[in-house]
Parts: C-alpha cells; structure tokens; sequence
C-alpha cells in the first residue's frame, strides 16, 4: 500500500466515525432521567471497534521498515504552511463535537458529556501519531497533537464557559486545480491544502451581552489558506471578511435552529480581504 492510499484510508476511517457519533442521537434521542448503560457500552464499542479498524487500514504504512524507537518531534517543515496542522484541528473539533452529541444521547450531564466528547476527538488521534512515532522518517507530532487537542476542547469550552460560544472554527472546501488534475498522484482530497480554507469566526451575538447595536447575525472572521498544495518556499494565503450567524437570523421555523446549527460550522464565501505575500485583494472569501 502506497502512503497516499493509506493516508486516504485512515481519513475515510475517521469520518465514518464522525457520522456514526452524529447520526446515532438525532435518531434516537427522548427523554433522559438516567445515564443509559446500554448506550454507554454501544458508544465506546463502537469507539473500540472503529479505532481497530483504523490501525488494521494502517498497519502495512505503520509497521513496514523503517522503524525506530518510538520518539517525539516538536518542529518539522510544513510544504502546506500549516495548513495540515488546521485540518488536525478540524477534524478533532467535528470530531469533539459530534461525539458529544452521542455522550448526551446516552443520558450523561451536559458538562461530563462535554468533556467525553473532547477525550474522544483527542482519542481518535492517537493511533496516527503513535504509528508516525516509530518510524523513522517520521514521529510523533507534538504540534499536530496540540493542535488536534485544542480543536477537540473548543465544543467543551462552548458548554462550559458562555463566552467561549462566540468564537467558532469554520471550513470551507472547494476542490483546487491541483486536485482536478493530480489523477492518481497527490494530492488527494483529505491533503488538497489549496482548496481549503479554515477561518476563526467571531459573533458578537452569541456574547452573553449580545451584541449591542451591531446586527446579531453578522460577525468577522480570520482565516488561512495556501495558493498551492505545496510550494517552493511555502506561501500563506491570510483572509479577514465577514461572517454570518445562521442561528442568529430571524427565522421561526420548528427546524430551523438544528439547520442553522449545521450551517454555522461553514464559512460561505462573503465579501472580505485576502493577503498573500503583501499583496491585498477584494472579493468574496
């Protein structure tokens, strides 16, 4: 197995568990006086099941020469200026927050099922960066783990502490040339840098103040993206524009809140500013 067809198998692993946390509560969730220990159980053998899945997909990249003791690296060069880095973040936050949702669905307090939720999307990183750290080529990832762990806390922070609300890691994806003519070459769809695009959004409606005078469903956002999926020296792409608040629109209806919901962890392009290498553009970002 190639390193491009197994890195794409350990992302399809990871995203079938996504939609395996956030299918599961929708359809099932009532009424909670007890934690369900029947739940419990079904949600960490699924856990258990799916990480064994990942390390079988894996095992011909992890355990092929050559390997070495098992070491941490704290720096190494990024051809994709960090944005492999934002994708780790990405993924544990989704992660986080939809195993969250299966944590609540098994009846536990909101805070306890909070935290689950962030050991779960840290969890779900483990395996990769424990193979990388016995290769020799590779190793542990001290900055891709830190950078998993802080997406996987943000959902805790959003139901621990009201402010943190205001602050959300955002994405959007549109496929990048490099991609439509790569064939069977990378980069592949889970490392097609150029095409991604992550934002910190900022909405000042979801302050526990609100927002003042500044309308409820309009924030900023700062995001980061490359031109190329690599690039010889690595060029960033900086983008400040404005960002909506779905949830914040005044809209009604019975299922608008979940839609919105769904909705305000996407970034769709609206007027704002790009700056690479000093030069400014307009545009919608």
């Amino acid at each position: 197995m190639n390193g491009g067809a197994a890195i794409s198998q350990f992302n399809r692993a990871i995203f079938a568990v996504i939609i395996t946390f956030g299918v599961a509560p929708s359809a099932t969730a009532q009424q909670c006086n007890a934690v369900r220990g029947g739940r419990v159980a079904a949600i960490a053998g699924s856990f258990a099941v799916s990480q064994t899945a990942v390390i079988a997909l894996r095992h011909d990249d992890w355990w092929t020469t050559p390997l070495t003791s098992f070491h941490v690296v704290w720096s190494d060069v990024s051809p994709s200026k960090g944005q492999d880095r934002l994708l780790h973040a990405a993924i544990a936050y989704h992660a986080s927050r939809l195993a969250t949702e299966a944590w609540d669905w098994a009846c536990l307090s909101p805070t306890m099922a909070a935290w689950l939720g962030a050991a779960t999307g840290v969890a779900l990183a483990l395996p990769k960066e424990i193979g990388d750290g016995l290769r020799e080529d590779k190793g542990f990832s001290a900055p891709d783990m830190l950078w998993g762990t802080a997406g996987a806390l943000l959902p805790a922070l959003h139901r621990t502490v009201r402010a943190s609300r205001a602050l959300t890691l955002k994405l959007f994806y549109w496929p990048s040339r490099e991609l439509r003519d790569s064939g069977d070459e990378l980069p592949q769809l889970e490392n097609d840098y150029a095409g991604q695009r992550y934002f910190l959004a900022f909405a000042p409606g979801l302050l526990p103040g609100g927002s003042g005078g500044w309308p409820s469903w309009l924030g900023v956002a700062f995001g980061h993206s490359v031109p190329q999926w690599i690039s010889a020296p690595p060029t960033h792409e900086w983008y400040v524009t404005l960002d909506l608040t779905y949830r914040k629109l005044p809209i009604r209806a019975a299922w608008w809140n979940d839609v919105a919901s769904a909705l305000d962890q996407i970034h769709f392009p609206v007027p704002g500013i790009r700056v690479t290498s000093g030069e400014v553009s307009l545009g919608f970002y």
